[in-house]
């Protein structure tokens, strides 16, 4: 026995409102005068498949097959297609829509009348933004001149207590000394220059009392200032050290690692030990003040006729006249043969 669904059966349609799988609505453009005529459709269990979701359907809204064709009720598709449809019985009219709030014209006056308030707003925001980086840019300018006539101002006032300073304390401890102020009244930076003979005769203890007698004449005038300086030599103005100072004045020397005049210091130590109990030396010297690198150069044969006690006497005087005469703070010092510069011993 068929199927139900798949059994022919008259339908008697009074009002055509199917849609055609083809897209077409209807075949003419032109209205007819209502006819009812006997058809046939086939119900086949027909699904409606919309991106990949089968669209409900009821006994009323059912697709089926006429001629071939089949036909989808317009309700069916419009919930298929999210639209709305319904019937204008006194026009004969299908109405399709969209499923949608409309929105009335008073609606959308009101948001053009927001829209035009907002941009007014927006442009005298504008406006009034460019007047303030105006004023800011004026500011800054008016800040920078003020900051330029305060830096005159400083440091003219620093050049007279530079000249103070001169008067008072460059003949201090015998110093012979050339003081030089930079910076301003909040930060400034002393230079102090002497001949290196005279700041290595000064005992720590005198050359922290020198610096704190400058700092304290500085702090009577510029009592917030932050201090910090540098010690120099007058002949290359080479350093001979940095301190710096805290908010009581109290001076933190640091000594500086200063370069050695090596080929006066070689000469110097030839003449002394260039031939020492009968036997000669050859010597070079490299490093700087925090340590110097000594090479001492003899034949083996005769260094190793010296007593132990000649070898002690004549490294221990290379090391004693570099720290005392150099003022160098270690001294690294090796023995080796003339003849092919191999390394006899270290001191």
């Amino acid at each position: 026995m068929k199927s139900l669904k798949s059994i022919k059966k008259p339908v008697i349609i009074t009002a055509v409102s199917a849609l055609a799988i083809s897209g077409a609505l209807f075949s003419q453009s032109t209205y007819a005068a209502q006819v009812t005529k006997p058809i046939q459709a086939v119900y086949n269990n027909i699904k409606i498949i919309y991106n990949g979701t089968e669209v409900p359907a009821d006994a009323k809204t059912e697709p089926f097959l006429l001629d071939g064709v089949t036909y989808i009720p317009l309700k069916l598709a419009g919930t298929a297609l999210d639209k709305k449809v319904t019937w204008d019985g006194t026009n004969k009219r299908v109405v399709i829509a969209d499923n949608g709030v409309p929105i009335d014209q008073s609606t959308v006056t009101a948001l053009n009348n927001q829209i035009t308030t907002l941009t007014q707003e927006l442009n005298t925001a504008k406006a009034a933004n460019t007047t303030k980086d105006a004023t800011i840019a004026q500011l800054q300018k008016d800040n920078q001149t003020l900051k330029d006539e305060a830096s005159k101002n400083s440091s003219s006032s620093l050049k007279d207590l530079q000249k103070k300073l001169n008067d008072d304390h460059s003949d201090a401890y015998s110093t012979n000394s050339d003081i030089t102020l930079d910076g301003n009244k909040s930060d400034i930076t002393v230079t102090i220059e002497m001949t290196k003979s005279r700041w290595d005769d000064l005992s720590d203890s005198r050359k922290e009392s020198y610096l704190e007698d400058i700092v304290e004449d500085i702090l009577k005038e510029y009592k917030d200032a932050d201090i910090e300086g540098t010690v120099k030599n007058s002949s290359n103005r080479d350093k001979l050290a940095t301190f710096s100072t805290n908010s009581r004045g109290d001076v933190t020397i640091k000594k500086v690692a200063s370069s050695l005049d090596t080929s006066t210091i070689q000469r110097n130590l030839s003449d002394r030990y260039g031939t020492y109990n009968g036997v000669g030396f050859d010597f070079t010297v490299r490093g700087d003040s925090s340590e110097a690198i000594v090479e001492v150069y003899v034949n083996s044969d005769e260094w190793n006729k010296m007593s132990n006690n000649q070898k002690n006497n004549l490294t221990d005087g290379v090391i004693n006249y570099l720290k005392d005469r150099e003022s160098v703070s270690k001294v690294v010092g090796y023995v080796r043969n003339k003849g092919n510069s191999s390394q006899i011993i270290t001191f």
